[in-house]
């Protein structure tokens, strides 16, 4: 439960839409540590992550002090968080479902 708690609060920072990065990433408040992190994670520019871009994703914001991101890394539940996300289990994560991720988190779901 705690873990789950940590990842979703997590989400609460994350964007969508990454069709127009630029302005998706403004409309949704994303800091620069969030932009930063994902265009860092996102190998393959394809915007969208993979279970491995994902890893890299958290660790950067980790990197970067977010405490969420951190308390992933500290417990290793990188793949619980992903599972998470990755709502309609296509093995990849996309900017829509860290926002949906978010928005269930914040309707208590």
């Amino acid at each position: 439960m705690l873990a789950r708690f940590f990842i979703l609060n997590f989400f609460l920072i994350l964007f969508a839409g990454l069709g127009v990065f630029e302005a998706s990433a403004k409309t949704l408040k994303a800091s620069n540590s969030e932009i930063a992190a994902f265009l860092k994670a996102d190998v393959n520019k394809d915007k969208v992550l993979s279970k491995r871009e994902f890893r890299t994703f958290i660790r950067a914001l980790a990197d970067f002090g977010q405490s969420t991101a951190k308390k992933i890394r500290f417990f290793g539940v990188y793949g619980y968080a992903f599972s998470v996300v990755d709502k309609n289990k296509d093995g990849i994560v996309t900017p829509q479902e860290m926002r949906s991720a978010d928005d269930d988190f914040k309707k208590g779901k």
